[in-house]
C-alpha cells in the first residue's frame, strides 16, 4: 500500500516538475508528453525505485523493473491532471495543459 502513495506522490511531483520547466524554459508546451515521461523514469531511476522489489515480485532484469516503474509513474500523471482540470474547472486547450500557465518571469 505504501508502494502505491510512493508512486501517486511521486506522479504528483512530476507533473509539478513539468509544468514548471514548460512554463518557464520557452516553448516547451509541445514536448509535455515526452518531458513528462523523461521525467518519471528519471525520478525512478535516480531513486532506484523498483515497484516489483517493493511489492516482492522476482523479475530478472532490476534495471527493466526501474525503468517500468518510470513508465508507472508516468501514467499516474493522468489521474492528478484530471483532478487538477475538474477542481479548477479549466479545459485543456492544448497538450495536456491544465489550462493556460503563466511563467514567473515576464517578458518585457
Amino acid at each position: 500500500m505504501y508502494d502505491f502513495a510512493v508512486v501517486a506522490l511521486l506522479a504528483l511531483a512530476v507533473v509539478k516538475l513539468v509544468d514548471f520547466v514548460t512554463d518557464n524554459l520557452g516553448d516547451l508546451s509541445k514536448m509535455r508528453s515526452v518531458l513528462t515521461f523523461v521525467a518519471g523514469i528519471g525520478v525512478a531511476w535516480l531513486l532506484d525505485y523498483s515497484l516489483f522489489a517493493g511489492w516482492d515480485i522476482p523479475i530478472r532484469d532490476a534495471d527493466m523493473g526501474t525503468i517500468v516503474t518510470g513508465f508507472v509513474i508516468a501514467g499516474m500523471t493522468v489521474p492528478w491532471r484530471a483532478l487538477f482540470s475538474w477542481l479548477t474547472h479549466d479545459r485543456a486547450t492544448m497538450d495536456e495543459t491544465l489550462g493556460e500557465h503563466h511563467p514567473l518571469r515576464s517578458a518585457a
